[in-house]
C-alpha cells in the first residue's frame, strides 16, 4: 500500500498558488503522486502519495528539493 502525506505549501503573497501546486507536482518523482485538497490566498495543501515504505521525513526532503527548483523560488513548506 502507497504512503499518503499531507504537505503544504505557501509562498509569495499575489502568486497564484495554483501555478506553484502544478509545477511542485510536475517534480514529482516517478512513482508518485498528488491531489490537491485546498487553496488559500497563498497556499496549496496537498495529499502526497509515495512508495510504501517512504517516511515523512523523506516527504519533506523531496518536497524541500521541489521548492528550491525554477519556478518554484519563493515557496516553501507550511506548517500544518
Amino acid at each position: 500500500m502507497n504512503s499518503p502525506h499531507q504537505v503544504s505549501i505557501t509562498g509569495p503573497s499575489g502568486v497564484p498558488p495554483e501555478t506553484a501546486a502544478i509545477r511542485f507536482v510536475a517534480f514529482l518523482p516517478d512513482g508518485w503522486h498528488a491531489e490537491v485538497s485546498e487553496f488559500q490566498e497563498n497556499l496549496a495543501r496537498l495529499l502526497i502519495v509515495a512508495p510504501p515504505g517512504t517516511t515523512t521525513s523523506e516527504v519533506n526532503r523531496i518536497a524541500t528539493a521541489i521548492l528550491s527548483r525554477p519556478g518554484l523560488q519563493g515557496w516553501h513548506l507550511a506548517d500544518h
